[in-house]
């Protein structure tokens, strides 16, 4: 094989693993978007995609309406139900802004129902967010 063909052949194997590489780098994550509604309440999920392990979970709840509707107590109950997965509700603290925070434990990667669950008197409403987690 002539050293000009070598060179050829060594250039198109550099950029072939070059695009492999790019295709399969991990993607940022940017703020989600999950949105649902529950009752009378809009709930979306702010901040950083949840993480593998113990990681913060933000949701922003708001009236449908525009009234502003203010929970009594708002819970987080992450399941990964193809997998059989669930972890134990966790109550969410108030953040003021219609924000609420808590910490869930997400035990593996994959795609994950966050039940938010909202109590407000004598009446309950769920809205689940779907998010995907990365190892």
């Amino acid at each position: 094989m002539s050293r000009q063909r070598l060179v050829v052949v060594a250039a198109l194997a550099a950029a072939i693993a070059g695009a492999g590489i790019w295709l399969l780098w991990p993607k940022p994550m940017h703020d989600s978007v999950a949105t649902a509604t529950a009752g009378p309440y809009r709930v979306q999920l702010t901040g950083e995609p949840p993480k593998v392990g113990i990681s913060p979970v933000t949701v922003e709840i708001t009236g449908n309406e525009g009234q502003s509707p203010t929970p009594d107590s708002v819970t987080f109950e992450p399941a990964m139900p193809h997998m059989g997965h669930a972890t134990r509700p966790v109550a969410a603290a108030a953040q003021g802004g219609g924000r609420y925070r808590a910490d869930v434990d997400l035990s593996m990667a994959g795609q994950w129902d966050i039940t938010v669950r909202i109590a407000a008197g004598d009446q309950v409403h769920e809205a689940v967010l779907s998010v995907t987690t990365n190892g």
